[in-house]
């Protein structure tokens, strides 16, 4: 399962919480005010209900046919709705009044003599209903305040809440996304050298400027790593390198000696001869190791530094197949180019490059009866060198082992088959990422197995 970047978890936390803090501000702020607006808001109104009361009671004692006009001034100056009821039937009310949005439980209440309050949800309308007795008159007033401005107030305030929820979001998001850049920035630099490093640029280090102190510590703490690595490479490649030169001498005596020897093989005996051959078998291999491991220690060490040159391709894999087949005194295999390759330029070491193909040349010799053609085809806009062979193939799960130093598969168990140094296909895969490519195992044509080298083509380069 593909794991989440750390990044964008940074990023949602932080904007998530910014998102659930402003609302929950927002949400409690709302209420609060609220409950503030509508407290006042009903307690004006029922001071003004009181009010309007001693007016209705005073007008039905001194002129009655005036209470219309009383109730019709009250609705224009407070904007709310006036209704008086008198023994159970509705003596008068304001124009804008209705009986519906005075509810029976208010008039019972009211009817028992007791000034009441209540606040209604009539079709999608909140009111605030105050009843009052009059007593001395057998008469109740009612009054009807409509909230619809206090709501308006209230929706306007929610829509600022909420616009200042998302904008605290947004702001949450962006400070996720420079907290997360701070944080991460220095593990992907951390990550990009590790990279680099495993490709070989030993020489690459973390550089960090105004860092913090927990960076600063990473940044040291990690270079100091890659130097005691690095030096501790470069001691085993002086090592590997001391030793291989300190054989060379003894190993030229012991190949002069079997030279004389295989001069007067003719005085040795049947078991002697015998000797002689294993003698000579395993000198031969042993000079190819020694040439290997000083190969290889260079090339760790950096003595052996690449001459990169920018070079056409078909006419150096022509070159280095002749050579590898003449070093090894085999016959070189046919380079088969296909139609659309062209003329491509390529940029290698041309040293390394024909060590390449001498070590799959000979590698092929040695444990395929030989590469059947050398195929240089397209792959993805990227040359692609075959070595093709007719053998028994690699297995599978020995197709990357096979890079390995030192691995030599099922022939490492086998007396009765050619064995190699372990090195060859090793500094095949060095030199070969050395220039930028890649080299993988596949299956031939001819069903034994194909060694790829896939080479990035210079661009912008015409013969």
């Amino acid at each position: 399962m593909r794991r989440r970047s750390l990044r964008l978890r940074l990023l949602v936390t932080f904007g998530l919480s910014a998102l659930i803090l402003s609302s929950m501000f927002a949400s409690l702020t709302y209420l609060g005010v609220q409950h503030v607006l509508v407290n006042e808001q009903q307690q004006t109104d029922l001071k003004q209900s009181y009010v309007n009361a001693a007016l209705i009671r005073s007008t039905l004692y001194s002129s009655p046919p005036e209470l219309a006009k009383l109730l019709n001034s009250i609705e224009r100056s407070t904007a709310s709705n006036v209704l008086v009821q008198t023994h159970h039937q509705w003596l008068s009310k304001s124009n804008g009044a209705a009986t519906k949005d005075v509810s029976d439980a208010i008039v019972k209440e009211v009817d028992g003599g007791h000034a009441t309050e209540q606040t209604l949800n009539i079709d999608g309308r909140i009111i605030f209903v105050v009843g009052v007795p009059i007593p001395a008159v057998e008469t109740q007033v009612f009054e009807v305040f409509q909230l619809s401005n206090l709501e308006h107030t209230l929706r306007v305030l929610l829509q600022f809440m909420g616009a200042g929820a998302l904008l605290t979001s947004l702001i949450g998001i962006g400070g996720g996304l420079w907290v997360s850049r701070r944080a991460v920035r220095p593990l992907e630099e951390v990550s990009q050298a590790a990279a680099l490093i495993a490709q070989g640029e030993l020489t690459t280090r973390l550089v960090v400027t105004r860092a913090d102190e927990e960076v600063q510590q990473l940044t040291e703490s990690f270079n100091a790593m890659v130097s005691q690595l690095v030096e501790r490479l470069e001691r085993d490649a002086r090592f590997a390198s001391d030793v291989s030169h300190e054989l060379r001498s003894p190993l030229t005596t012991l190949a002069t000696t079997a030279s004389v020897l295989q001069q007067h093989r003719d005085e040795l005996s049947p078991a002697g001869q015998e000797s002689l051959n294993l003698l000579i078998a395993d000198l031969s291999i042993f000079q190819a190791l020694v040439e290997d491991l000083l190969e290889m220690a260079r090339t760790d060490a950096g003595a052996a530094p690449l001459v990169m040159e920018t070079v056409r391709a078909v006419e150096l894999v022509r070159q280095s197949v002749r050579s590898g087949a003449q070093r090894h005194e085999i016959n070189a295999p046919n380079v088969e180019v296909a139609t659309d390759v062209g003329d491509p330029f390529v940029r290698v070491d041309r040293r390394r490059f024909e060590r390449v193909m001498t070590n799959l040349i000979d590698n092929a010799h040695h444990y395929a009866n030989g590469a059947v053609a050398v195929r240089v085809t397209n792959v993805e806009g990227q040359l692609a060198v075959n070595v093709d062979d007719n053998g028994a193939g690699v297995a599978v799960e020995e197709r990357d082992q096979v890079f390995e130093r030192f691995f030599r598969g099922r022939a490492a168990h086998d007396r009765g088959v050619a064995r190699g140094t372990g090195l060859g296909l090793a500094l095949v895969r060095d030199h070969v990422h050395a220039f930028s490519g890649t080299i993988s195992i596949l299956e031939s044509p001819e069903g034994g197995a194909r060694f790829q080298i896939l080479l990035p083509v210079v661009e912008g380069i015409h013969p």
